[in-house]
């Protein structure tokens, strides 16, 4: 959670399931190339005039469920040809903000 400020945080779990991001008037980065997932993991977002940057390993789908007013989401993410069902899906609500997954 970020409330006028910045978070950074980084995750290396071999099976990583998913988590909560927030974001009002501030910024959350999340570091997941180092972690794993065995099928599915789920992360839930809110942003407010703020934005979300998830980084994801090249072998992960990125799947948007975000609901966007005045806001955006960005999938950044380069198609892997190894990729074999390991998806992130991103669900939540972003205004006048943006939440990016990249590799």
């Amino acid at each position: 959670t970020a409330i006028l400020s910045g978070v950074n945080r980084g995750n290396n779990s071999p099976a990583f399931k998913g988590g909560d991001l927030t974001a009002i008037m501030g910024g959350c980065e999340i570091d997941l190339r180092e972690a794993s997932i065995e099928g599915e993991a789920i992360i839930d977002v809110f942003a407010l005039w703020g934005g979300i940057e998830i980084r994801v390993p090249a072998d992960w789908t990125v799947i948007s469920r975000v609901m966007p007013v005045m806001a955006g989401f960005e999938d950044k993410t380069r198609p892997s040809q190894t990729a074999v069902g390991k998806r992130l899906i991103v669900r939540g609500f972003v205004m006048m903000a943006g939440v990016e997954g990249k590799n």
